[in-house]
């Protein structure tokens, strides 16, 4: 069966680099990029025996042990030096944000650091722009009844984004790709739903009601450019 964000995820990785795959479950990732050509030496790390164990019986199973390492690591522990993309990806916010904070004094020995985590994508553009991080390229993914937001960065240094760019995405609001126009329509309508229901007496009202113009104004200049 096709994985469509694995496969996103995979295209947005920069050709012939030395990857690292943090939290890599079964190796799918790593096997997708040696048989698409994107590299011929990946990391595959997992922070469990059970997961590693999975992840080399599939790099035996494809007959990639040449170019396919496994390596039990918290984050990037024992991520040999010679790793130059780093993905950290199905995972929760706060998780991905501990591994990078961990290692923040090794972040820029990265050419490309990509980050698909689970909910919440706003929050970690949000990480990004407070450490003056540049975002390079986004991709959005509908699959399976589930929304994935998928960042690529570099340390090199940025101003820090806009409210708005940090809940909707610098580069998906320049992409202005069908599928994630729609879920921004979802999101719009989505919100305003918890903002009614609520009968503004939310906790977090003033925020609720920031993100949902955040779309609304979005989508309202979209139709008008």
């Amino acid at each position: 069966m096709k994985n469509i964000r694995l496969e996103t995820i995979a295209d947005m990785v920069q050709e012939g680099m030395v990857v690292a795959d943090i939290g890599t479950d079964h190796a799918l990732l790593p096997i997708l990029l040696v048989q698409s050509g994107k590299t011929n030496k990946v990391y595959a790390c997992d922070i469990a025996e059970g997961p590693l164990s999975s992840a080399k019986e599939n790099i035996e199973k494809h007959s990639m042990s040449d170019s396919i390492f496994p390596i039990l690591s918290d984050g990037f522990e024992h991520v040999p030096l010679d790793a130059q993309i780093v993905v950290i990806a199905g995972m929760g916010y706060l998780s991905a944000k501990g591994i990078l904070e961990r290692n923040m004094d090794r972040l820029s020995s990265f050419q490309q650091i990509i980050a698909e985590i689970n909910r919440d994508p706003h929050e970690m553009r949000r990480w990004i722009s407070e450490n003056h991080f540049t975002i390079t390229d986004e991709s959005y993914v509908h699959e399976r009844k589930h929304d994935y937001e998928i960042i690529s960065f570099t340390t090199k240094q940025h101003i820090p984004y806009t409210d708005m760019q940090i809940e909707l995405g610098p580069v998906l609001m320049e992409k202005q790709e069908e599928g994630y126009l729609q879920y921004c329509q979802f999101m719009q309508e989505k919100l305003d739903s918890i903002i009614q229901k609520s009968h503004g007496q939310a906790p977090n009202i003033e925020e609720l009601i920031q993100r949902k113009n955040f779309y609304e104004n979005y989508l309202q200049d979209i139709k008008k450019a």
